[in-house]
């Protein structure tokens, strides 16, 4: 027979089932407002491609970067002056040494000396590693003519240029494409675990015009798909004009790079970032280029790099931020290597447009000197993000609408937000633990709160700010830590609904309260049971069973008259 349950025993597995949600909710991300991280280690977490490549897979691409990194350095420790071209093996594996003393080589030269085909097509196919050597130069200008880089399970084949200057050029729409090449599958290299064709060049100066280079690099940034790295002593120079780069590793990857100049090209595709910015990069200035469609970030500069200056880009649909600057320190605190304690910026976005990337439109971490000025900013997760900025940084005169969670965000840091027209987000601008001005913005269309000031924001002030929305409160300030005051003056809050009746906010309790809710369900249950019980509860003295149920069954005659004549 079962029992019924108990007030006393419905509170207490109430109770064990409230335990095991609340565990559960602890990772729920509505059941609060998570702030970004206030920093990032770009140099050192995996991008998503690499956190998806299996170990054996890395380790074989970790070996071959070692592999290639050796043959390279066996090239140049052996480089024979005053010789002609010449053929090296090393490992096994042949290169062609262009050495200097002479005019500039050309796509003509790899041909006669060995190197490339020339193909029935008309295309002209790589099958040599190529290594041109200090002082040297090599100069492809072929436009329309489709290079080639011999790439497949066997091996592939590389252009490096140690010291020496590297152009490949074609002409205003008549490109020179460069991509890898499978000879065996007829087209280009689809894996990069047994590695990839590359170009190159290390602490010279690589001019890039009018090129289409695509299918290109794999596991680090020096052999990504199109490459400028330097070194200590001397800074990588160059410039990528008219230029395209799609379905390659990185699109393109700079590293203790100087005055890099990118102009009207296209990075698209690319598994990780469409143009890395990386190791103490400086004085780069990247206009009229756009960034789509990449795996991780479609701009990024990171580790050192400063005096960036983005003028008019685009960047959307990329898997994490449209431009990701960072500029954290080099080290945390005193290193054996002595690397730089400094804060580096001086980063500038000038116009463009940012939308519907994964994160945010922008995210600055840790930089100074920041300015945001003229963009606009659409239809990302957040708008522009900025954590842990000093000052002086601004975003002035944005136009930020239809991101979902904040429109400007500023998180740990010091700014002024000025000026800027923001329309569609939960939260046009929010403000945490952070000294911010914000002046003269026209709010519109916020669904939660115009303007939110959170936690340690002393010196943060609200001054001639135009709201107009709906939800909780237009200037929310009723979360900052005690004893914090914000200075707020002439903000006109006419256009702010306050939502608190009707079925939007409502509609939103769930989401931003789950908590209490549960707490309703999970208390409630046990009275709404026990009120129940007793209306069916039955009254005193009451038979056990409805009178209907009761039948009395007239005596068995036959069975009675026959023990009778048996007695008798």
């Amino acid at each position: 027979m079962r029992r019924a349950l108990s007030a006393p025993r419905l509170v207490g597995a109430a109770a064990l089932a409230l335990a095991a949600v609340s565990m559960l909710l602890v990772t729920n991300p509505l059941s609060a407002e998570r702030p970004e991280p206030a920093s990032e280690k770009p140099a050192t977490r995996q991008t998503a491609a690499m956190s998806q490549t299996s170990a054996v897979d890395a380790e074989r691409q970790s070996a071959l970067l070692a592999q290639e990194d050796q043959r390279l350095l066996t090239l140049v420790s052996s480089v024979r002056p005053g010789w002609g071209p010449y053929l090296q093996d090393v490992g096994g594996v042949q290169t062609l040494v262009l050495t200097a003393g002479r005019l500039p080589y050309g796509l003509a030269d790899l041909v006669a000396l060995g190197a490339a085909e020339v193909q029935p097509d008309g295309t002209v196919l790589l099958t040599r590693h190529v290594f041109v050597a200090p002082g040297a130069r090599l100069a492809v200008d072929a436009p329309g003519t489709t290079l080639r880089l011999r790439s497949e399970q066997s091996g592939f084949v590389s252009l490096v240029a140690w010291k020496a200057d590297l152009t490949l050029s074609g002409a205003e729409g008549r490109p020179l494409a460069v991509t890898s090449w499978d000879p065996g599958l007829q087209r280009p290299d689809p894996s990069t675990v047994d590695g990839r064709a590359y170009v190159r060049d290390v602490s010279g100066g690589m001019e890039l015009r009018f090129l289409d280079a695509s299918g290109l690099g794999f596991w680090a940034g020096r052999t990504s798909g199109v490459a400028w790295t330097g070194s200590s002593r001397t800074a990588a120079t160059g410039a990528a004009i008219g230029s395209t780069f799609r379905h390659n590793h990185y699109g393109a990857f700079a590293s203790r790079g100087k005055g890099l100049t990118v102009a009207d090209s296209d990075f698209s595709g690319n598994t990780v970032d469409g143009l890395w910015l990386h190791r103490s990069t400086a004085e780069a200035t990247i206009s009229r280029s756009t960034a789509r469609g990449n795996g991780r970030h479609g701009f990024s500069a990171d580790h050192g790099s400063e005096l960036v200056s983005y003028v008019d880009v685009t960047a959307e649909k990329n898997g994490a931020y449209g431009i990701f600057f960072s500029g954290t320190p080099l080290s945390a605190g005193q290193s054996a290597g002595g690397a730089s304690l400094r804060v580096y910026g001086r980063v500038r976005v000038s116009g463009g447009a940012f939308r519907e990337n994964a994160k945010a439109g922008l995210r600055v971490v840790d930089g100074d000197y920041v300015a945001i000025t003229d963009t606009r900013v659409a239809d990302n997760t957040d708008g522009i993000v900025l954590a842990g900025t000093s000052a002086p940084t601004k975003v002035e005169n944005a136009t930020v609408t239809g991101n979902r969670r904040f429109g400007i965000s500023v998180s740990g840091a010091s700014a002024t937000v000025t000026g800027n027209e923001l329309s569609g987000s939960e939260t046009a601008i929010r403000v945490r633990d952070a000294a911010v001005a914000v002046t003269g913005n026209d709010i519109r269309h916020a669904t939660r709160h115009a303007i939110s000031v959170v936690g340690a924001a002393t010196g943060s002030s609200l001054r001639n700010n135009t709201i107009g929305g709906r939800g909780p409160s237009g200037l929310d300030v009723y979360r900052v830590d005690a004893g914090v005051t914000v200075d707020e003056s002439g903000n006109d809050v006419e256009g702010w609904t306050r939502d608190r009746d009707n079925s939007t906010y409502w509609a939103n309790f769930v989401p931003n309260h789950p908590m209490l809710l549960l707490w309703v369900l999970l208390l409630g249950a046990p009275v709404f049971l026990n009120l129940r019980g007793r209306r069916q509860r039955v009254a005193p003295g009451t038979t056990p069973y409805p009178d209907g149920m009761r039948r009395q069954r007239a005596p068995q005659l036959r069975a009675e008259r026959r023990v009778a004549g048996r007695s008798a």
